[in-house]
Protein backbone atom coordinates (compact mmCIF):
# COMPACT_ATOMS: atom_id res chain seq x y z
CA UNK A 1 0.00 0.00 0.00
CA UNK A 2 1.21 3.56 -0.60
CA UNK A 3 1.94 5.35 2.24
CA UNK A 4 2.70 9.07 3.08
CA UNK A 5 6.37 8.32 3.68
CA UNK A 6 6.87 7.01 -0.05
CA UNK A 7 8.17 9.52 -2.40
CA UNK A 8 6.05 10.33 -5.14
CA UNK A 9 8.69 9.81 -7.92
CA UNK A 10 9.10 6.09 -6.69
CA UNK A 11 5.13 5.60 -6.59
CA UNK A 12 5.13 6.90 -10.14
CA UNK A 13 8.19 5.07 -11.55
CA UNK A 14 5.90 1.68 -10.07
CA UNK A 15 3.18 2.51 -12.34
CA UNK A 16 3.10 5.58 -14.45
CA UNK A 17 -0.53 4.96 -15.13
CA UNK A 18 -1.20 7.43 -11.86
CA UNK A 19 -0.03 9.95 -13.11
CA UNK A 20 -2.94 11.81 -14.79
CA UNK A 21 -4.49 10.80 -11.41
CA UNK A 22 -1.83 12.56 -9.56
CA UNK A 23 -2.26 16.05 -12.14
CA UNK A 24 -6.20 16.12 -11.20
CA UNK A 25 -4.16 17.13 -7.76
CA UNK A 26 -2.80 19.99 -9.29
CA UNK A 27 0.52 18.02 -8.37
CA UNK A 28 2.39 18.67 -12.34
CA UNK A 29 5.66 19.39 -11.16
CA UNK A 30 9.09 19.20 -8.94
CA UNK A 31 8.39 16.39 -7.01
CA UNK A 32 12.09 15.85 -6.27
CA UNK A 33 12.56 13.62 -3.72
CA UNK A 34 10.20 14.46 -1.93
CA UNK A 35 7.25 11.73 -0.01
CA UNK A 36 3.62 12.31 -0.42
CA UNK A 37 3.41 13.95 3.14
CA UNK A 38 5.97 17.32 2.20
CA UNK A 39 3.82 17.36 -0.95
CA UNK A 40 0.41 17.92 0.73
CA UNK A 41 1.95 19.32 3.38
CA UNK A 42 3.39 21.68 1.34
CA UNK A 43 0.24 22.31 -0.95
CA UNK A 44 -2.15 22.52 1.70
CA UNK A 45 -3.55 19.38 0.37
CA UNK A 46 -5.99 16.75 2.56
CA UNK A 47 -3.09 13.95 2.85
CA UNK A 48 -6.06 11.32 3.90
CA UNK A 49 -7.98 11.86 0.54
CA UNK A 50 -5.10 11.99 -1.39
CA UNK A 51 -4.13 8.49 0.06
CA UNK A 52 -7.21 7.10 -0.58
CA UNK A 53 -7.34 8.14 -3.98
CA UNK A 54 -4.09 6.95 -5.20
CA UNK A 55 -4.64 3.42 -3.25
CA UNK A 56 -7.80 2.83 -5.05
CA UNK A 57 -6.41 3.71 -8.56
CA UNK A 58 -3.47 1.51 -7.72
CA UNK A 59 -4.65 -1.47 -6.14
CA UNK A 60 -8.03 -3.40 -6.86
CA UNK A 61 -7.63 -5.06 -3.26
CA UNK A 62 -8.06 -1.47 -1.49
CA UNK A 63 -10.85 0.93 -0.62
CA UNK A 64 -10.89 3.19 1.49
CA UNK A 65 -13.16 3.92 4.57
CA UNK A 66 -16.86 5.18 3.31
CA UNK A 67 -17.21 7.16 6.03
CA UNK A 68 -14.48 8.99 6.56
CA UNK A 69 -13.89 10.53 2.55
CA UNK A 70 -14.88 14.24 2.44
CA UNK A 71 -17.57 13.99 -0.07
CA UNK A 72 -17.10 17.97 -1.20
CA UNK A 73 -13.40 16.64 -2.63
CA UNK A 74 -14.53 13.91 -3.58
CA UNK A 75 -16.42 15.69 -5.91
CA UNK A 76 -14.09 17.88 -6.95
CA UNK A 77 -12.12 15.18 -7.92
CA UNK A 78 -14.83 13.25 -9.89
CA UNK A 79 -15.79 16.50 -11.50
CA UNK A 80 -11.75 16.69 -12.82
CA UNK A 81 -11.58 13.19 -13.77
CA UNK A 82 -14.92 14.05 -16.14
CA UNK A 83 -13.22 16.60 -17.51
CA UNK A 84 -10.27 15.23 -18.16
CA UNK A 85 -12.01 12.51 -20.18
CA UNK A 86 -13.99 15.04 -22.06
CA UNK A 87 -10.92 16.90 -22.94
CA UNK A 88 -7.79 14.44 -23.26
CA UNK A 89 -9.16 10.85 -23.56
CA UNK A 90 -11.84 11.19 -25.86
CA UNK A 91 -10.46 13.43 -28.08
CA UNK A 92 -7.50 11.53 -28.16
CA UNK A 93 -9.57 8.01 -29.11
CA UNK A 94 -11.31 10.08 -32.17
CA UNK A 95 -7.86 10.70 -33.39
CA UNK A 96 -6.81 7.61 -32.96
CA UNK A 97 -9.68 6.14 -34.72
CA UNK A 98 -9.80 9.26 -37.44
CA UNK A 99 -6.05 8.10 -38.38
CA UNK A 100 -7.28 4.11 -38.42
CA UNK A 101 -10.03 5.16 -40.90
CA UNK A 102 -7.21 7.12 -42.96
CA UNK A 103 -4.91 3.65 -43.03
CA UNK A 104 -7.57 0.67 -42.89
CA UNK A 105 -8.60 -0.22 -46.32
CA UNK A 106 -11.68 -1.54 -45.13
CA UNK A 107 -14.25 1.36 -45.39
CA UNK A 108 -16.69 -0.76 -43.58
CA UNK A 109 -15.00 -2.24 -40.49
CA UNK A 110 -13.47 1.72 -39.71
CA UNK A 111 -17.22 2.96 -40.22
CA UNK A 112 -18.68 0.67 -37.90
CA UNK A 113 -16.14 1.23 -35.10
CA UNK A 114 -16.64 4.48 -35.16
CA UNK A 115 -19.83 4.39 -35.35
CA UNK A 116 -19.85 2.21 -32.07
CA UNK A 117 -17.31 4.68 -30.33
CA UNK A 118 -19.58 7.65 -31.13
CA UNK A 119 -22.69 6.24 -29.95
CA UNK A 120 -20.79 5.20 -26.24
CA UNK A 121 -19.40 8.58 -25.92
CA UNK A 122 -22.91 9.88 -26.87
CA UNK A 123 -24.29 7.98 -23.79
CA UNK A 124 -21.39 8.43 -21.48
CA UNK A 125 -21.67 12.45 -21.93
CA UNK A 126 -24.91 11.77 -21.23
CA UNK A 127 -24.07 10.35 -18.12
CA UNK A 128 -21.47 12.24 -17.26
CA UNK A 129 -24.38 15.13 -17.27
CA UNK A 130 -26.79 13.62 -15.21
CA UNK A 131 -24.43 13.08 -12.50
CA UNK A 132 -23.24 16.63 -12.56
CA UNK A 133 -26.69 17.82 -12.86
CA UNK A 134 -28.59 15.10 -10.42
CA UNK A 135 -25.82 13.85 -8.17
CA UNK A 136 -23.04 15.90 -7.43
CA UNK A 137 -25.32 19.01 -6.67
CA UNK A 138 -26.70 16.55 -3.65
CA UNK A 139 -23.64 16.87 -1.84
CA UNK A 140 -23.31 20.51 -1.22
CA UNK A 141 -24.45 21.22 2.17
CA UNK A 142 -26.66 24.34 1.49
CA UNK A 143 -28.83 21.32 -0.34
CA UNK A 144 -28.89 19.11 2.49
CA UNK A 145 -32.56 20.19 3.50
CA UNK A 146 -33.23 20.37 -0.60
CA UNK A 147 -32.60 16.58 -0.55
CA UNK A 148 -34.32 15.32 2.52
CA UNK A 149 -37.60 17.66 1.07
CA UNK A 150 -36.95 15.89 -2.42
CA UNK A 151 -35.84 12.30 -1.13
CA UNK A 152 -38.17 10.01 -3.56
CA UNK A 153 -36.82 11.87 -6.75
CA UNK A 154 -33.12 11.66 -4.87
CA UNK A 155 -33.42 8.28 -4.27
CA UNK A 156 -34.52 7.46 -7.76
CA UNK A 157 -31.38 9.18 -9.40
CA UNK A 158 -29.25 7.50 -7.04
CA UNK A 159 -30.74 3.72 -8.71
CA UNK A 160 -30.48 5.21 -11.67
CA UNK A 161 -26.73 6.30 -11.68
CA UNK A 162 -25.97 2.75 -10.27
CA UNK A 163 -27.92 1.04 -13.37
CA UNK A 164 -25.96 3.21 -15.90
CA UNK A 165 -22.72 2.95 -14.55
CA UNK A 166 -23.09 -1.42 -15.13
CA UNK A 167 -24.32 -0.18 -19.05
CA UNK A 168 -21.69 2.20 -19.70
CA UNK A 169 -18.92 -0.10 -18.17
CA UNK A 170 -20.34 -2.93 -20.59
CA UNK A 171 -20.56 -1.17 -23.56
CA UNK A 172 -16.44 0.07 -23.39
CA UNK A 173 -15.60 -3.55 -22.81
CA UNK A 174 -17.83 -4.91 -25.50
CA UNK A 175 -16.07 -2.21 -28.30
CA UNK A 176 -12.26 -3.62 -27.28
CA UNK A 177 -13.50 -7.08 -28.02
CA UNK A 178 -15.17 -6.58 -31.14
CA UNK A 179 -12.24 -4.35 -32.29
CA UNK A 180 -9.57 -6.89 -31.19
CA UNK A 181 -11.79 -9.51 -33.55
CA UNK A 182 -11.67 -7.92 -36.00
CA UNK A 183 -8.08 -6.53 -36.43
CA UNK A 184 -7.22 -7.33 -40.42
CA UNK A 185 -4.41 -9.15 -42.15
CA UNK A 186 -1.51 -6.66 -42.85
CA UNK A 187 -2.84 -3.70 -40.81
CA UNK A 188 -1.16 -1.22 -38.86
CA UNK A 189 -1.04 -3.02 -35.99
CA UNK A 190 0.92 -0.57 -33.39
CA UNK A 191 -2.23 1.76 -34.33
CA UNK A 192 -4.66 -0.81 -33.18
CA UNK A 193 -2.55 -1.42 -30.38
CA UNK A 194 -2.42 2.38 -29.20
CA UNK A 195 -6.06 2.20 -29.24
CA UNK A 196 -6.91 -0.86 -27.76
CA UNK A 197 -4.63 0.19 -24.79
CA UNK A 198 -6.22 3.52 -24.76
CA UNK A 199 -9.81 1.79 -24.44
CA UNK A 200 -8.20 -0.50 -21.61
CA UNK A 201 -6.96 2.25 -19.64
CA UNK A 202 -9.86 4.30 -20.15
CA UNK A 203 -12.21 1.27 -19.18
CA UNK A 204 -9.97 0.66 -15.90
CA UNK A 205 -10.57 4.66 -14.76
CA UNK A 206 -14.31 4.04 -15.75
CA UNK A 207 -14.57 0.81 -13.03
CA UNK A 208 -12.52 2.78 -10.61
CA UNK A 209 -14.49 6.17 -11.32
CA UNK A 210 -17.85 3.99 -10.44
CA UNK A 211 -16.52 2.44 -7.65
CA UNK A 212 -15.88 6.07 -5.58
CA UNK A 213 -19.55 6.42 -7.06
CA UNK A 214 -21.26 3.25 -6.13
CA UNK A 215 -19.14 2.12 -3.14
CA UNK A 216 -18.74 5.78 -1.30
CA UNK A 217 -20.96 8.59 -3.16
CA UNK A 218 -24.31 6.62 -3.52
CA UNK A 219 -24.09 4.94 0.46
CA UNK A 220 -23.82 8.06 1.75
CA UNK A 221 -26.30 10.12 0.61
CA UNK A 222 -28.63 7.31 0.75
CA UNK A 223 -27.73 7.79 4.29
CA UNK A 224 -28.40 11.24 4.27
CA UNK A 225 -32.38 10.45 2.71
CA UNK A 226 -32.66 8.07 5.70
Amino acid sequence: MITQKDKLCDVLSRNINLLPIVFRFGISSNFGQETIEMICSKRAMNLEFFLSVINTYNSNDYFPNIDTIDLNLLIDFLTKTHNYHKGVTIPRLQGLLNELKRKLPDAKLSHTLEKYFNEYVEKLLKHINFEEDNIFPLVAKSNYLEVRDGQKLSSNNLKKLFNQHTNVETELSDLIVVIIQHIPANSDEQLFFEILHTLSHFELEQIDHARFEDKILVPRLLKLLT
